[in-house]
């Protein structure tokens, strides 16, 4: 190497002058593609980005290394990893759909007596609940802030599915848990795609096929409210 490029190599920007990182601008529009589908193949990523296969790969290795990335062990395909998760949760903490959910949950806790949650999913699998406000009875259904719920055994898996149905909510018993009962709705966003699901959800005991049905229509109107807030 000669000296001219040895110190083209070691320059430093002139003060104030900015200068993209190349690999950290190319890393976050990768990370923005995963955010955009549940899952993508490497091919798709490298051609979506513009990124030669191999960037594209060592790019994602070490995205996948910082847990900002996962890699399905049978498909290869990538998503969205579990500090991203966490980022966009925080994040989200501080939109409107958080805040705007907050009495809406309480009036659906008061109304039903039961457990009201809000959910949201983060990848082909996993909800999680975004806000939770726990039912004042001595026996309740015990949800928080954070906890995974797989998508095909949960009422607010199947409405962010959307597989609501023609009564425009979903019911489920006993299935991710034995004697739990849960009503779900989804919620949607200005785009008119579904961003978030509310649910209530109880003791399966005391639930009766009436409460469902009167469940239903809190969380309709409450799901239409907060969609309308949010410009869906």
């Amino acid at each position: 190497m000669g000296p001219n490029a040895r110190a083209e190599a070691g320059s430093v920007p002139a003060q104030g002058e900015r200068v993209p990182v190349r690999a950290v601008s190319r890393a976050l529009d990768l990370l923005a593609l995963l955010c955009d589908a549940q899952s993508r193949t490497l091919s798709d990523l490298a051609r979506a980005s513009g990124l030669p296969a191999s960037t594209a790969l060592r790019l994602l290795n070490t995205l996948e290394h910082a847990g900002f990335a996962r890699r399905d062990p049978a498909s290869g395909s990538f998503a969205a990893g579990s500090r991203l998760m966490q980022a966009g949760l925080s994040a989200l903490r501080r939109t409107s759909l958080y805040d705007l959910a907050e009495p809406a949950l309480q009036r659906l806790s008061s109304g039903s007596g039961e457990t009201a949650n809000l959910a949201i999913q983060v990848d082909e699998q996993q909800a999680t609940y975004l806000r939770v406000v726990v039912s004042a009875r001595s026996i309740h259904y015990a949800a928080w802030v954070g906890r995974s719920l797989p998508m095909a055994r949960t009422a607010v898996g199947r409405v962010l599915s959307g597989a609501a149905g023609p009564a425009g909510y979903v019911v489920m018993r006993d299935t991710l848990e034995r004697d739990v009962t849960a009503v779900a709705v989804p919620v949607m966003g200005a785009d008119a795609r579904i961003v978030a699901a509310l649910s209530i959800t109880g003791p399966s005991f005391r639930i009766t096929e009436e409460d469902t049905q009167h469940f239903g229509r809190l969380l309709l109107a409450e799901a239409a409210s907060l969609a309308g807030a949010l410009g869906g």
